[in-house]
């Protein structure tokens, strides 16, 4: 009986050993298990809690560079119309100007002068051809030279009561009686469309050079004499060696007109 308790005492001994064993090796295997649990759980919260605060940014960059494009695009729309209203001011100087020059040359012309404004250029000749608002009623005649402020423009070829057509300088038909006056040397200039007008014949030992200035003649009566023509641009010598031919860029241009004066030959 006693052995029997004995026994039975050590097989409890043996049992309570077993359990306290194991129950320490599960401590050493679920202790590390636990740290890898909270391990991946705070991993994904770090990656949500960082991928949200990179979507939170990212919208923000993007926001702000909208808001940058928004004002680069209302400043450049405020910087075209700066520079339309400084066009439109430098036109409006410019036409000015001109019509300063035109009082003043009316002024002081001993000659009947008219003024005229360029309402549109003829369709079947559009670049050496105007027309203007003044005609017979007005006192113009066909042959009335036209000119501005700063040079010679043209001449008038046909006129009906309220209007008349100017054919410019540039047209080839169109030809002047010029002088260079720091020379003495005159010739005849024609003009060559939108190509600088030309002087053919003049003298091959004539000393003409690039920058001379080329005034009207106005011997005939029809151009004021010494009005500006143009200046010198090019001398070309033929292949004979017997003329020279000057190129001339005109005074006015003849492409931007809006007022001109118109004078009828003397004794009209």
């Amino acid at each position: 009986m006693a052995d029997q308790k004995q026994n039975s005492f050590a097989l409890d001994r043996a049992t309570i050993t077993e359990i306290i064993f194991f129950a320490i090796i599960l401590m050493y295997l679920v202790g590390p298990a636990n740290n890898i649990v909270l391990n991946v759980n705070a991993a994904i919260a770090g990656f949500f809690t960082k991928g949200t605060t990179q979507v939170l940014s990212t919208r923000n960059t993007v926001e702000k560079l909208l808001a940058s494009a928004q004002r680069i695009k209302d400043l450049e729309t405020k910087l075209a119309q700066s520079e339309l209203e400084v066009v439109k001011l430098q036109q409006q100087a410019k036409d000015a100007n001109k019509l300063r020059q035109l009082l003043d040359l009316r002024t002081h012309c001993d000659r009947r002068v008219i003024a005229a404004e360029v309402v549109s250029r003829n369709p079947d000749n559009w670049f050496e051809q105007i027309i203007v608002d003044r005609g017979k009623l007005d006192h113009i005649v066909p042959s009335s030279a036209v000119i501005t402020g700063i040079g010679v423009v043209g001449q008038v070829t046909s006129v009906s009561d309220h209007a008349s057509v100017i054919r410019l300088l540039t047209d080839p038909d169109e030809k002047i009686g010029v002088l260079i006056p720091r020379l003495g040397i005159t010739g005849i200039l024609s003009g060559h469309h939108q190509n600088p007008a030309i002087i053919d014949y003049v003298p091959i030992n004539a000393n003409v050079e690039i920058g001379d200035k080329v005034v009207s003649r106005g011997k005939s009566g029809t151009f004021p004499e010494n009005h500006p023509v143009g200046t010198v641009i090019g001398v070309r010598r033929d292949n004979n060696a017997t003329s020279t031919q000057i190129e001339v860029k005109l005074a006015e241009n003849c492409y931007d007109l809006s007022e001109v004066l118109v004078l009828p030959p003397l004794g009209e």
